[in-house]
């Protein structure tokens, strides 16, 4: 199981919102790259950055993401607002692993087989965001009456190689993570999946392990001090 210390950048800073609400976020650098080369440094293979200025259609932050991908020499995977053709090879060129797509699914599916056939499924992963059970998309901001599994599918038969599964109610709350909602969907699906939201503990890592996911992405839990990414990292070595 992989480890993904997670970056979420507004107005060019690192910060952490609560349960996806930007109006309760917390800034924890002013300069994301700091972040960025301390997880490296400890370890981490792959970083997750989410530009939620783009995400909620108030800007973005391309530059820093450009400066945060040229300071390290590890993978990156980059989300938030990434709605067309341009936009997600823009991000690719500018040498991200892995663009993820969550609205553009919905609004244009044609997209994400586009960009599937054009760099490699390898290159694209669909954003799942749960909240209240439901696809929530638009930053977030917006619940549609589509369940996960059934977008978990559509994803798969459209080209993604992999599915972010992010369950918005436990995102940034430090309350553990949707363990049975996530399980479902490994059991569904014979594509790698990654778990984010809600991680508050070493246990958490446990038994997400368990449950065969293929990563899990660490935001707040790293943010507030609940453990370093070395102490995970030694964790998951451990559960194998």
């Amino acid at each position: 199981m992989i480890l993904i210390p997670a970056i979420d950048l507004m107005n060019g800073k690192c910060v952490r919102l609560f349960q996806g609400d930007p109006s309760k976020s917390k800034q924890y650098y002013e300069d994301p790259t700091q972040p960025a080369r301390s997880f490296q440094a400890q370890g981490a293979e792959i970083l997750h950055i989410v530009d939620l200025d783009a995400a909620l259609g108030l800007g973005e932050n391309i530059e820093t993401i450009e400066r945060i991908i040229k300071s390290l020499d590890i993978r990156i995977q980059v989300g938030g607002g990434i709605r067309t053709f341009e936009k997600a090879e823009k991000i690719l060129e500018l040498g991200a692993t892995r663009a993820i797509f969550g609205t553009a699914f919905i609004r244009n599916p044609e997209l994400i087989t586009q960009i599937s056939e054009t760099f490699g499924k390898q290159k694209v992963a669909g954003a799942i965001d749960v909240k209240d059970g439901k696809l929530a998309i638009d930053g977030w901001m917006s619940k549609t009456a589509l369940g996960y599994i059934e977008v978990a599918q559509r994803l798969v038969e459209l080209g993604v190689g992999a599915i972010i599964f992010t369950s918005v109610n436990a995102d940034g709350t430090l309350k553990g993570p949707a363990l049975n909602d996530t399980k479902r969907l490994v059991q569904s699906l014979d594509i790698p999946i990654i778990a984010s939201g809600g991680i508050k503990d070493l246990e958490d890592l446990r038994e997400l392990a368990l449950i065969d996911v293929e990563g899990v992405i660490i935001g707040t839990a790293l943010y507030e001090n609940r453990f370093t990414l070395r102490e995970a990292l030694e964790v998951v070595k451990i559960a194998g």
